[in-house]
C-alpha cells in the first residue's frame, strides 16, 4: 500500500523538478541575450557546425523545447534560413540526452552544493553575481530529482508497481505514454530523466525504458510546432523539420529495436546507465543518418509544408565580408548595397500595396520583413562607413562619406513611411470596413505615380544622370497635381454625403506626398552627390523596369508573393546541401 505521505512527497519533488528546468532554461537565456542569436547567425554555415552548437546550447540550457523555439524564431525573423535550421534541430535531439547521463551517472547529489552557491553567488559574487540564479536552478533540477529517486525506494520490490509499470511498457503503448507525458509537460527531459531514475530503483528496465524515450522523442516537438503556428512559411518548415525528425527516427529503429537494445547493452554499465545510453545512442544514429541525407530531409518538408513564400534573409548583398583595405573599393562596395537597399525600399512599398489589394496578413508580414531588412542595410552600411572613418581621408573622401550616410538614412526614413502606409491598411483591414474600392483604384492610381519616383530614382543610385532629375522633377509636379485633385474630390464628398469614414483617405494621401518628399530628398543628395564626384559604383546592376503611365487606369503590377527582385532571397527550392 502506497502510503499518502511518499505521494506528497514525489508529486512535490516532480513540481520543484518542472519548476527548476524552466527556470534554468530562462535564466541560462537571459545570461546569453542576444549573444544566442548572434552566434546560431554565425556558425551554421554547415550542417554540421549546426548540430554541434545545437547540441551544445541544448546541453547547456537543459531543453531542446527552448532551442527549437528559438531556432523557429530566427528563421521567422530572417537571422537563419531553413536550411541553416535543420542542423541545429538535429543537434538539440543529441544535446537533451545530458539530463540522462547526469542521473545515470549519480550526479544528482551535485544539487545540494549548487543550490546554496548559485545563491551566495547571485548575492555575494559581484561581477559574477549573473551566473547565480543559473546555477541555483540548475542544483534544484539535481536536487528535485534526488529527491524522487530517495521517495521511490520503498517500491523497488512492490510487486503491484512493478505489475502496473510492465503492463504499460509494451509497445505501441509505450510510445504514445511517452509521447503524451512529455506533451503535457512541455519537456522531454523529464520523462527522459524519470525513466533513467525508475531504472535506478529497478522498477524499469532497459527494454520497457526504450519505448518511453522514443515516446519522448516525438512529444518534444509539439511545443515548436504550437509557437510556430503564427509564424511565417520557412518557420512553420523548420518546426514540422523537428517533427519529422523525430518521429522518422522512431519509425527507423522500430524495425531493429531488438539489435539497438542489444547493442546497449553490450556497451555495458548499471541499468540506469542503460537507459542514459539507449538515449544517447539512439539520437546520435538518428542524427548521423539525417544529417547524411540533409538535402533529401529539406525537399521533404517542404512537400509537407508547400508554399511559394520568398525567404527574405537579414544579410547584406555586399558588405558581409567587410570593407576592403582600398578605400575607393570600399566605397564602391557601399554605393552597390546602397543600391540594393533602395531596391528592398521599392520592394517594400510594393508589398505594401499588395497587402491593400488582397488584405493578407502574409502579405503585411512580408512587408514587415522588408521593413527589418530595410533597417538592417541602413545598420551595417553606417558600420561599414564609420570604419572607412577611422582612416586617414582626403577632404573629397570625408564628404563623400557623408553623402554615402546620409541617403543611407534618408533611405530607411522612406522604407518607414513605407511601413506607416502598411500599418494604415491593416487597421482599416482589422476594423473590418476597409477602403471602399474606389478610392482603392484611387490609391493605386496615385501610388503609381510615387513607384515610378523610386525606380528614376534608382536607375544610378546613390548616383544620377540630368535627365533622370528632369523626369522625376516632372513627375513630382504630376504628383502634387493628382494629390491636390483628390483632396478636392475628397473634401467636396464630405460635405455633401457626411461620409466621416472616408475622410481616412486623406491620410493615406499624405503619408504618399510624404514618402514623395522623402524621395526628392534623395534626389537632391543624389545630385550633390554626383556634382561631388560621386556616381554608380561599376557592375551595378539597374532595377527592373515596371509599366508606366501608358497604360492608364491599370493596377501597379507589385511582384509581392512569388519573387522580390533585388532582394536575397530563398525560393524554398533548390540545393539543400549549401547554405546560400
Amino acid at each position: 500500500m502506497i502510503s499518502w505521505e511518499i505521494l506528497f512527497a514525489i508529486f512535490s519533488s516532480l513540481i520543484l523538478f518542472f519548476y527548476g528546468i524552466e527556470n534554468f532554461s530562462r535564466e541560462i537565456l537571459a545570461v546569453a541575450k542576444g549573444t544566442f542569436s548572434t552566434v546560431l547567425g554565425k556558425l551554421t554555415q554547415r550542417p554540421i557546425l549546426g548540430a554541434l552548437l545545437g547540441a551544445g546550447i541544448t546541453a547547456l540550457i537543459q531543453s531542446s523545447a527552448a532551442t527549437t523555439i528559438i531556432t523557429a524564431n530566427l528563421v521567422n525573423t530572417g537571422t537563419l534560413s531553413f536550411v541553416q535550421s535543420l542542423g541545429i534541430i538535429i543537434g538539440s535531439n543529441v544535446g537533451r540526452t545530458a539530463t540522462a547521463q547526469l542521473v545515470a551517472f549519480k550526479m544528482v547529489g551535485l544539487g545540494q552544493i549548487l543550490i546554496p552557491a548559485g545563491f551566495l553567488i547571485g548575492i555575494f559574487g559581484r561581477r559574477y553575481r549573473f551566473l547565480g540564479k543559473p546555477l541555483f536552478y540548475f542544483g534544484l533540477v539535481l536536487f528535485s530529482l534526488n529527491l524522487i529517486s530517495t521517495a521511490l525506494v520503498p517500491f523497488q520490490n512492490d510487486p503491484a508497481l512493478i505489475g502496473l509499470i510492465t503492463r504499460y511498457s509494451a509497445l505501441p503503448l509505450a510510445i504514445l505514454i511517452g509521447f503524451l507525458v512529455t506533451t503535457v509537460v512541455q519537456s522531454s527531459a523529464v520523462t527522459t530523466g524519470l525513466a533513467v531514475v525508475l531504472a535506478q530503483q529497478g522498477l524499469l528496465t532497459l527494454p520497457q525504458a526504450i519505448p518511453f524515450l522514443l515516446g519522448a522523442n516525438i512529444g518534444s516537438t509539439t511545443p515548436t510546432l504550437i509557437a510556430s503556428a503564427r509564424m511565417n512559411l520557412h518557420s512553420r518548415r523548420a518546426a514540422v523539420a523537428h517533427f519529422v525528425f523525430n518521429l522518422g527516427g522512431v519509425l527507423l529503429i522500430l524495425p531493429f529495436i531488438m539489435p539497438f537494445t542489444g547493442l546497449v547493452m553490450a556497451i555495458g554499465g548499471s541499468e540506469a546507465q542503460m537507459v542514459a545510453n539507449a538515449h544517447l545512442t539512439f539520437n546520435l544514429i538518428i542524427a548521423a543518418v539525417f544529417l547524411t541525407f540533409i538535402g533529401q530531409f529539406g525537399r521533404i518538408v517542404e512537400r509537407l509544408v508547400p508554399g511559394d513564400e520568398p525567404e527574405i534573409l537579414m544579410r547584406t548583398r555586399y558588405l558581409e565580408d567587410g570593407i576592403p583595405d582600398d578605400t575607393r573599393q570600399g566605397f564602391e562596395l557601399i554605393q552597390k548595397e546602397l543600391g540594393h537597399a533602395h531596391e528592398v525600399t521599392l520592394n517594400l512599398f510594393r508589398a505594401v500595396m499588395t497587402y491593400l489589394t488582397t488584405a493578407k496578413e502574409a502579405d503585411y508580414q512580408m512587408a514587415m520583413k522588408l521593413r527589418d531588412l530595410n533597417s538592417h542595410l541602413d545598420g551595417r552600411t553606417e558600420h561599414a562607413l564609420r570604419a572607412i572613418s577611422a582612416r586617414q581621408l582626403s577632404d573629397r573622401e570625408a564628404t563623400e562619406m557623408v553623402f554615402l550616410v546620409r541617403m543611407s538614412n534618408e533611405l530607411e526614413r522612406l522604407g518607414y513611411l513605407g511601413v506607416d502606409l502598411g500599418k494604415f491598411f491593416r487597421r482599416a483591414a482589422q476594423n473590418g470596413n476597409g477602403l471602399p474600392a474606389d478610392l482603392v483604384q484611387k490609391t493605386e492610381a496615385v501610388y503609381r505615380i510615387l513607384d515610378e519616383n523610386i525606380v528614376g530614382l534608382g536607375r544610378l543610385f546613390p548616383g544620377i544622370q540630368d535627365t533622370t532629375v528632369m523626369e522625376l522633377r516632372a513627375r513630382d509636379v504630376e504628383l502634387q497635381f493628382a494629390i491636390n485633385r483628390h483632396y478636392r474630390e475628397q473634401l467636396v464628398s464630405l460635405r455633401g454625403e457626411g461620409d466621416h469614414i472616408d475622410s481616412r483617405y486623406l491620410e493615406v494621401l499624405s503619408i504618399i506626398e510624404a514618402a514623395n518628399a522623402k524621395v526628392r530628398d534623395l534626389r537632391k543628395l543624389a545630385e550633390q552627390y554626383s556634382i561631388q564626384g560621386g556616381g554608380m559604383a561599376p557592375g551595378r546592376e539597374k532595377p527592373v523596369p515596371v509599366h508606366t503611365r501608358d497604360a492608364p487606369g491599370r493596377a501597379p503590377d507589385f511582384p509581392v508573393g512569388r519573387h522580390i527582385p533585388g532582394v536575397d532571397i530563398q525560393e524554398g527550392r533548390g540545393d539543400h546541401d549549401r547554405i546560400l
